[in-house]
C-alpha cells in the first residue's frame, strides 16, 4: 500500500474551516482508496514548517508522492521535493507547464465571472483578492486589472489574507470609497462571509445595494442568509482529479499527467442581483 501526502496552509485552514479543503480532501481521499491507496494530510504554520513536514515525511518513508499548491515565486519547495526524490502532482494553473498537474485557468476565469458580471449591469466591480505573494492570487488580481482598465471602469481592489476578519475590513474600506463598487468579488468564501458582516454593519442592504460573490463555494455560502453568489469550482472533483495524478505517478511513475479543471460557472444566488446598468427585461 502507497501514500499520498498532502499539507494545508494553517491560515487557510483555520479561515475555511471545514469547507473548501475538507471536499478537496474528501475527492483525494475517494480517488486513493478507490486504486488501493491512502492519503496523510497534515497542517502547516508556515511555508518553512511545511519544508519541515515533507522532509520528515521523506525520511520517515512515510509518503510515496505528495501535492504541492498555492506555489510562489521561485518556490523552493519543487526542487526540495525532487532532492528528497520524491515525485509530485500539483494544483497548478495553466501557465505552469512541464510538471505534473490539475491545473485551474485564473486568468479566464476572472476574465468570464468579470464579464458575467459586466453582462448583469455592474460597472462598479470591486475584487478583494488573496494573499499577493501567492501566484494564482497574482494571475486573478492581473486579470481584474486588466479588464477594467480595458472597459475604462473604475479600479476597486484591495487585498486580504483569506480570513473573514480581513473580508470585512477590506469590505468597509471600499464601501467608504469615493466609487462604492456595487458588486465586490472576494477571493475566497471566508472573506465573502467578512464581507458580508460587514457590509450589515453599515446597514447595507444584500443585495439590493451590494452584491457580493466567493471565488470559492462552500457550505457556509450555501447556507448563509441569504445564500452567497459563487464560483462552481467543484472542490471534490478538483480533489478527484488530483488522487488521479498522484496514482499515475504511483502506478507508472514517467506518466505525468495534466488534467485541465473545467472552468467554473457564476452560481446566481441570494446576493447577486442585476447592477444599475441592467437591461430591462
Amino acid at each position: 500500500m502507497t501514500t499520498i501526502g498532502i499539507t494545508i496552509p494553517e491560515s487557510v485552514w483555520s479561515a475555511r474551516s471545514e469547507r473548501y479543503y475538507t471536499q478537496v480532501l474528501h475527492g483525494l481521499e475517494d480517488a486513493a482508496v478507490a486504486g488501493g491507496h491512502t492519503v496523510l494530510s497534515r497542517v502547516a504554520g508556515s511555508s518553512e514548517e511545511e519544508l519541515e513536514v515533507l522532509t520528515g515525511w521523506a525520511e520517515r518513508g512515510m509518503v510515496d508522492v505528495v501535492i504541492l499548491k498555492d506555489l510562489l515565486p521561485d518556490d523552493p519547495r519543487p526542487g526540495q521535493v525532487r532532492r528528497l526524490g520524491l515525485p509530485f502532482t500539483m494544483i497548478g494553473d495553466v501557465r505552469q507547464r512541464d510538471v505534473s498537474a490539475v491545473t485551474i485557468d485564473n486568468t479566464g476565469t476572472m476574465r468570464r465571472l468579470l464579464g458575467d458580471l459586466h453582462a448583469c449591469g455592474h460597472r462598479a466591480i470591486a475584487h478583494v483578492g488573496g494573499p499577493p505573494h501567492l501566484l494564482h492570487s497574482r494571475w486573478r488580481r492581473e486579470a481584474y486589472r486588466d479588464f477594467v482598465t480595458e472597459l475604462d471602469l473604475p479600479l476597486l481592489a484591495l487585498e486580504g489574507d483569506y480570513g473573514a476578519d480581513s473580508g470585512a475590513a477590506a469590505t468597509a474600506e471600499l464601501l467608504g470609497s469615493t466609487v462604492r463598487p456595487t458588486v465586490i468579488v472576494h477571493d475566497n468564501d471566508a472573506m465573502a462571509i467578512g464581507g458580508l458582516r460587514a457590509a450589515t454593519v453599515q446597514g447595507i442592504r444584500v443585495p439590493e445595494e451590494l452584491s457580493v460573490v466567493s471565488w470559492d463555494d462552500s457550505p457556509a455560502c450555501q447556507t448563509h442568509s441569504p445564500p452567497i453568489a459563487v464560483l462552481d469550482h467543484l472542490p471534490h472533483q478538483l480533489g478527484v482529479d488530483l488522487g488521479t495524478a498522484a496514482v499515475a505517478l504511483l502506478e507508472d511513475p514517467p506518466r505525468q499527467l495534466r488534467l485541465a479543471h473545467e472552468v467554473p460557472r457564476l452560481l446566481h444566488r441570494g446576493t447577486l442581483a442585476p447592477g444599475p446598468e441592467a437591461l430591462p427585461a
